[in-house]
């Protein structure tokens, strides 16, 4: 890691707070969900900054354009990961999101070997990563504490639904844009 970027580095911590905030998600235990939620948002502010450093230092390489958002994947799957082990979202509306994540990062893949070049992300694909973030952040902090009042805890699924119908929209809207972009790649390949 010596000859490694800062911003690379700060991606490299990205992705190792994943196990430490999939670990505190294990406790049944209100302090450890927070302990968890904390984690997430930790890591999550990371992102601007390597970008930040990579551009400022003009040290923007290969490695951290294909590792940043690999990054960005695996926190955010995690966090819904855990969402629908509390029932804060539904299975479904989380198969959605990796499925696009995975199809489209197999896309990326597939364009960039062809191109020669590592596909940047799209401003859509910014704003998506944005919303999950976000709103993971959020959904994180609502998780069960096991002592929530029967008024409270009709309240959350609603307002998750709610976050959930955002991140969703900007998943699907960005895969779409990804998909209708590169479509020749599809029909090339057929």
């Amino acid at each position: 890691m010596e000859n490694m970027t800062l911003a690379n580095k700060i991606t490299f911590l990205r992705i190792l707070l994943i196990p430490v905030f999939i670990v505190f998600t294990i406790p049944d235990a209100t302090w450890a969900r927070f302990v968890a939620a904390s984690i997430f948002v930790l890591a999550c502010a990371t992102d601007p900054l390597d970008g930040y450093f990579a551009r400022s230092r003009r040290e923007v390489s290969t490695l951290g354009t294909f590792l940043d958002p690999l990054a960005d994947k695996l926190l955010t799957m995690s966090a819904f990961i855990v969402l629908v082990k509390y029932q804060l979202v539904g299975a479904w509306m989380v198969t959605i999101i990796i499925g696009r994540e995975v199809a489209i990062t197999g896309l990326r893949a597939i364009v960039s070997q062809e191109m020669g070049d590592v596909l940047s992300a799209s401003r859509w694909g910014k704003i998506k990563t944005l919303a999950q973030m976000i709103g993971g952040s959020i959904l994180l902090f609502m998780m069960p504490t096991g002592d929530v009042s029967r008024e409270v805890s009709l309240v959350l699924p609603p307002v998750a639904n709610i976050i959930m119908i955002i991140i969703l929209a900007t998943t699907v809207w960005s895969g779409w844009l990804y998909i209708r972009q590169y479509k020749d790649y599809f029909i090339k390949g057929s």
